[in-house]
């Protein structure tokens, strides 16, 4: 129960000190928790500061911090896992009323939420791509493929992949196409890496992740008008890909 009044006391600015055990509460002196309040919010805001630089590079430190310190205020951590934290900080930006100037800035919040999925997800092993070589064309479209733990898909109506692209590298001579872009990230080794997908791509590993086979993903992406991207798109996948089904001959376990 006490954990409860803590955590409400720990977002309300406006109330005093917690009530604690009677010894803790005599050694509590009056501003002590205050302290301890700010200590915990100036923590948070570096922790997303590390894990949004993209985001914070646009809008600059000062209302980066701003931007951080409001959404602290409602959203203290629910795991001491602090990698994590910070899921919905894009849906956040979206509602906050200063940064509805910056409508990309969700998405790019979101990029780099994804890429830090990524970075820390399980390891699996692809498949080696020989292995694909050896079968028929035909075989392989009816399989279904499992795609590696770390790949991500992001869409934006937004250029996000260029702007981060530019913000990350440095070059600002970097061509910002006027268009939305798709992005797939990765990480097969041990560096994530994300690949800019035609604007059907996210369908096409969608469908993959709910169990339709290469073939039939392929036959949707012809139904919308993305026949050009398909080669593209299967080779990505089989890039991806640490299970089939049916297993391929030899196939080893992901975990191996």
């Amino acid at each position: 129960m006490w954990q409860s009044e803590f955590s409400a006391t720990l977002k309300n600015v406006e109330t005093g000190d917690p009530v604690l055990s009677p010894s803790l509460n005599a050694a509590l002196k009056s501003g002590r928790f205050e302290v301890y309040r700010n200590n915990v919010y100036s923590s948070l805001v570096k922790t997303l500061k590390h894990g949004y630089p993209v985001v914070a590079k646009l809008v600059g430190d000062r209302f980066f911090s701003y931007l951080a310190s409001s959404y602290v205020r409602d959203h203290l951590p629910r795991s001491p896992i602090l990698m994590f934290y910070g899921r919905d900080f894009g849906s956040f930006i979206d509602q906050f009323e200063p940064t509805k100037s910056i409508p990309y800035l969700s998405g790019i919040a979101r990029l780099e939420y994804e890429r830090r999925l990524s970075l820390h997800s399980a390891n699996a092993r692809p498949i080696n791509p020989e292995m694909f070589s050896e079968i028929p064309v035909e075989t392989l479209l009816r399989q279904r493929i499992s795609l590696h733990p770390s790949v991500r898909i992001v869409e934006s109506s937004y250029p996000i992949y260029s702007i981060w692209i530019q913000n990350v590298s440095g070059l600002d001579t970097f061509k910002i196409p006027n268009v939305g872009e798709t992005i797939l990230i990765r990480r097969l080794g041990h560096e994530v890496e994300q690949l800019l997908l035609p604007s059907d791509g996210a369908r096409f590993f969608q469908l993959i992740n709910v169990g339709k086979t290469l073939e039939e993903a392929s036959d949707d992406a012809v139904k919308n008008n993305s026949q050009s991207q398909i080669a593209m798109l299967i080779h990505l996948a089989l890039e991806c890909a640490i299970n089939t089904d049916p297993p391929l001959p030899n196939q080893p376990t992901p975990s191996n």
